[in-house]
């Protein structure tokens, strides 16, 4: 039985189940590890080493895990934001890692056909887990927008999109998967059935007050919103850097409001 023979959503289950025996039960833990793990690790891995997973379960070989953690902890990057979140990257691919050579031995049960389908709960109900809101990640840098940003040097780049990620994942935590902008609720992938590529993200505190290098929070500090709302929170303040705040922006506007359910 090989693991290419199945979705990334039955490989999802089959992980989160042996987790679950190895921590216990604890629910908040295993979600928080298979977030990590499905939705962070691959775009860091792709950012920083020129990889093309669309998945985790995209790796299927226990060495190039090994090879990640490695070049992880020698990162001059990586190396420090791997100590400042939890769980740490180098963890989850420990994780990741033994659950691959469960697989290999045949000790972690496969799915069988049907054995996940939402029918096979009592009366028809799908099996729901508690939502867990990833934990805020603070990066000390100068969060610029659009092609400002662009120009900054690599290093400052990096963590900005190590923020906007951080960001992605929060607001999708709490929209129960999707994302979308925090004005007027457009939603991308609704609208053009596409991800989340084309929100952008907008840092709350005005440049102006913010300059030089400081800590930015990916949930307090920045907020997901469509291209125009983002122009507009950036229009008529009258001053470089300024901007108004979300609440204003949300009592000029006069458009349509999207329903997010």
């Amino acid at each position: 039985m090989h693991k290419s023979d199945f979705t990334y959503e039955q490989l999802g289950r089959v992980f989160r189940s042996y987790l679950s025996e190895r921590f216990d039960g604890d629910a908040k833990e295993v979600s928080l590890t298979v977030e990590t793990a499905e939705r962070i690790i691959p775009n860091t891995l792709n950012d920083y080493f020129g990889t093309k997973y669309e998945s985790i379960y995209d790796i299927t070989e226990i060495d190039d895990v090994e090879e990640f953690r490695r070049k992880i902890k020698t990162h001059p990057i990586l190396k420090n934001l791997d100590m400042s979140v939890e769980p740490r990257y180098t963890e989850v691919l420990k994780w990741y890692r033994l659950f691959l050579k469960a697989l290999n031995a045949n000790t972690v049960p496969m799915p069988v056909y049907g054995e996940y389908d939402d029918t096979n709960h009592p009366s028809g109900t799908k099996a729901t887990e508690p939502p867990v809101t990833p934990k805020p990640m603070v990066e000390t840098t100068i969060y610029l927008e659009g092609e400002a940003g662009e120009a900054q040097p690599a290093e400052l780049r990096k963590r900005n999109k190590i923020l906007r990620q951080a960001c992605i994942n929060y607001y999708k935590a709490l929209h129960g998967g999707h994302i979308f902008c925090e004005c007027c609720g457009f939603d991308f992938t609704k609208a053009y059935d596409i991800d989340d590529e084309y929100i952008e993200i907008h840092h709350l505190k005005p440049f102006s007050q913010t300059e030089g290098e400081h800590p930015v929070n990916s949930q307090t500090d920045l907020v997901p919103l469509c291209a125009n709302c983002h122009r507009m929170i950036h229009h008529g303040q009258g001053g470089k850097g300024n901007c108004m705040s979300l609440e204003e922006l949300k009592r000029k506007y006069k458009g349509i409001r999207y329903k997010n359910e």
